[in-house]
């Protein structure tokens, strides 16, 4: 299961096209500490791995699941060298966005 979480943290990172070193400056890490976690040599904290999960877009317990079956929100991004005040605000609005989609499953749930 961590293995999972691992690989699926270090493809979402790749998916939305952040460097090890700009997520490490995201969660006030060090490079080498994003690295060790990638290869499965350190773990990361739950604070941590729930803000890296709203930068990708998914709930935290879906970075447990198989990458066939995980959903995530994909932004373009034009810019390749985001900086942190970007990030911050992308992470944002991947919160917004998800509320809105969990609320919309409700409704749907809810009015059938």
């Amino acid at each position: 299961m961590e293995e999972i979480m691992r690989d699926n943290f270090k493809k979402l990172r790749k998916k939305i096209n952040i460097t090890q070193e700009q997520m490490a400056e995201y969660l006030n890490l060090e490079q080498s500490s994003i690295s060790k976690f990638e290869s499965g040599e350190r773990t990361i904290s739950v604070s941590n791995l729930e803000r890296a999960c709203s930068l990708f877009g998914i709930h935290m317990n879906d970075i447990y699941k198989d990458s066939k079956n995980l959903r995530a929100l994909s932004p373009s991004f034009r810019k390749t060298n985001l900086s942190l005040s970007s990030l911050e605000d992308i992470s944002n609005i991947n919160k917004i966005a998800m509320n809105i989609i969990e609320m919309n499953a409700i409704l749907e749930r809810h009015n059938g």
